[in-house]
């Protein structure tokens, strides 16, 4: 039977190795370039409180109207157009898409995608992310 120390051991060992992978990389990377980025954090703010102003009206039973969807959907299409945000949701991809592995494997699960034989979303995807071992998603963005 492992120990509590040896299932740690393996947990950090686990979580450099995340910290080392390709996919990793490019997303740390990706979240360096948004904070240099003062419009991309424009429009991730402003996007984060049209989705928190329709929430909040949503679970107060108030009607969500037509110029909060459309403000919506102009800031969507805004961040898909935006090149810093799309290789940062490509990232984001990658990333999400390694954990998933990860998290698989960890279950006992047989990994449904080969090592490195990862597809590119298509622009406009995007997501939240989160782990086991490795910690989710460097920098805490979502969007």
């Amino acid at each position: 039977m492992a120990t509590t120390q040896e299932v740690l051991d393996a947990a950090k060992k686990l979580g450099s190795l995340i910290n080392e992978h390709d996919a990793a990389q490019r997303m740390q990377q990706a979240v360096e370039v948004i904070q240099q980025d003062n419009e991309a954090q424009r429009l991730l703010n402003d996007y984060n409180r049209q989705v928190q102003t329709i929430a909040e009206k949503e679970s107060q039973g108030k009607p969500i109207e037509v110029e909060d969807k459309r403000a919506l959907e102009k800031l969507q299409n805004q961040i898909a157009s935006n090149p810093t945000l799309r290789q940062f949701q490509i990232a984001q991809m990658d990333y999400v898409d390694l954990m998933r592995q990860v998290d698989e494997a960890i279950a006992g699960k047989a990994p449904q995608a080969a090592a490195g034989a990862q597809a590119a979303p298509p622009p406009g995807a995007g997501g939240g992310a989160g782990g086991p071992a490795g910690g989710g998603q460097p920098g805490g963005l979502v969007f």
